[in-house]
């Protein structure tokens, strides 16, 4: 299976690209555990019951399964909530392709018609070969929007 992009293996863009790449991986680590207090807050003001429902249940749910679970009391809470927070559900999803796309697609060692500092690249192989490319503004914009929603859903809905 060929494709039009030249290899070559490039060392600096290999840690960009292991750099941004566990960056936005963790961040996103970050605005989970911040959904899963939230629902665990929904249920219980005690601690201890909390920690023990966090560490039980939240810790096996997938990330989908964390988000359909938030939109259920998000949207329990009040009926104009389905239009105050629509927004943050359209985000949490884009977040979340995006953050499987790190996490799952292989990296491109480089592309060489790339220059130093453009970006990096992951291989899709879905249906049909298909690189992604990422500039750098693209990645620290992906970083920012995650910080922004995880800053968001802390001010929004975590007790004070």
């Amino acid at each position: 299976m060929e494709d039009n992009i030249n290899w070559i293996i490039d060392e600096k863009y290999i840690d960009r690209a292991h750099y941004y790449r566990g960056k936005i991986i963790s961040q996103f680590c970050f605005l989970e555990m911040t959904m899963s207090m939230i629902i665990t807050e929904s249920f219980t003001s005690d601690r201890e019951l909390g920690n023990q429902m966090y560490h039980t249940l939240l810790e096996r749910m997938t990330f989908e399964n964390k988000r359909a679970s938030f939109l259920v009391i998000i949207y329990g809470r009040a009926a104009e909530n389905k239009t105050k927070y629509k927004h943050i559900f359209k985000e949490l999803s884009e977040l979340n392709e995006l953050r499987n796309q790190f996490a799952h697609y292989p990296l491109i060692p480089t592309i060489a018609d790339w220059d130093d500092e453009t970006g990096i690249g992951l291989a899709k192989f879905r249906d049909k070969p298909n690189a992604i490319r990422f500039k750098i503004d693209e990645l620290e914009d992906i970083l920012e929007r995650i910080n922004r929603l995880d800053y968001l859903l802390n001010q929004e809905f975590r007790e004070s």
